[in-house]
Order: structure tokens, then sequence, then C-alpha cells
């Protein structure tokens, strides 16, 4: 009898045994889960606090790359011979005060073109370019198809340099490649950008067809 209880008691210990180990073991796995799960949230938040500063990044400071765009876009638009996508990247009031700048006044160009949105030369000037912006377009197309054929492509090979010159003004260095019946020629254009809120814009150049022509 007394066999029996002792033996029932063993039995006991060892399921309370048994009972702490598989609580203990529950306990220490569902801690390490917890924190398996907060080191994910971590992870995923560093993830979208990175993308956030890239899209930030590129929205306002990235304004060179914007400039390659806009130099890119443009000669695109030269190369599928559309006049009207070739004025989209151009600032027209713009390059119409940068064309009436020395290079020594290129650091004074943005403070020139606000002076220029406040006076009435800009109303005027306005007023001209929209009588006759169709006009101007149809002749830059014209210009374009007599030189641009199925044989003929331009396209930009290498931006050499982008450097400030002034508040809110770029020169870019590019390398323009030319193909025309099997030959190429590469030549360098220089193209100065203007930033205008959160787009470039083009508003003068050498090498491509100036944009102060328009």
């Amino acid at each position: 009898m007394e066999e029996n209880e002792n033996n029932n008691e063993k039995v006991e210990e060892v399921k309370e045994t048994v009972s702490e180990e598989e609580t203990t073991t529950t306990s220490e796995n569902s801690g390490f889960a917890g924190k398996l799960k907060d080191k994910k949230g971590l992870i995923v938040a560093i993830v979208v606090a990175f993308i956030v500063i890239c899209v930030i990044f590129n929205v306002f400071f990235n304004t060179k790359g914007k400039a390659k765009n806009t130099v890119k876009n443009y000669v695109k638009a030269l190369n599928k011979s559309n006049a009207k996508k070739m004025v989209k990247s151009i600032d027209v009031y713009g390059a119409y005060v940068f064309s009436k700048l020395s290079k020594d006044e290129y650091e004074d160009f943005w403070e020139e073109y606000k002076d220029f949105l406040k006076s009435d030369d800009y109303e005027d000037y306005k007023e001209d370019w929209e009588d006759g912006k169709e006009d101007s377009i149809e002749n830059l197309q014209d210009m374009i198809d007599s030189i641009m054929d199925d044989e003929t492509s331009v396209k930009v090979k290498k931006f050499k340099s982008i450097k400030k010159v002034g508040k809110n003004l770029y020169k870019v260095k590019v390398q323009i490649e030319t193909k025309d019946d099997d030959k190429k020629k590469t030549n360098t254009a220089t193209m100065y950008v203007m930033k205008k809120g959160l787009n470039c814009y083009l508003v003068g150049g050498s090498g491509v067809y100036n944009p102060a022509n328009y």
C-alpha cells in the first residue's frame, strides 16, 4: 500500500516537472516571437522611412537629375521631330530674360526673372507670345522637318558636367550624338536650365537649337 502511494507521488512529481518545462518553453518561445515581430516592424519602419527620404530628395532637392531629364526630353522631342514637345521643355519667359544677359550677369538671372514677371514688359511679351505661339511652333516644326528624316537621329550620349551658375540656373554640358546616313558625329552642347518650383526648364544654349530663338 505504501509502495503504491510512493509511486503515485513520483508520477505527480514527474507531471509537475513536465508541466513546468512546457510553461517555461512556451514563455521563452513567446518572448522570442515578440522580439522577432518587433524587429520586423523596425525593419519595415526603416525601409519606409528611407523610401520617404528618397521621394522628398527627388521632389525637392534633386535639381541636377531634373535638369538632366529636361535636356533628355528636349533632345528626344527633337529626334522625334515633335516641335510641341520641344517647346514644353522651355520656359519662354525665362529664355527671354536669359537672352538679355551676358555671362557675367548669369548670377543675377533669378532676380532679373522675378523683376520681369512683375513688369509691364512681361504683360506685353506674354500677349505677343500667346498670339504668335502657334506660328512659332509651326516655324520650328518646318525647320526640324527640313533637316530630320528617317536616316537622321539625335540622342544624348553623355552628360559631361552640371554646374550651378546662379540662383536656380544651371549650366549643363552634354554630348549629343547625331547620325545621318550611317555616319555618326558627336558634338558638345551647352544648355542652360532654370529651376522653377519643382520643375526645370530650358532657357538657353548652344550646340542644339537655342530656346531663346523661339
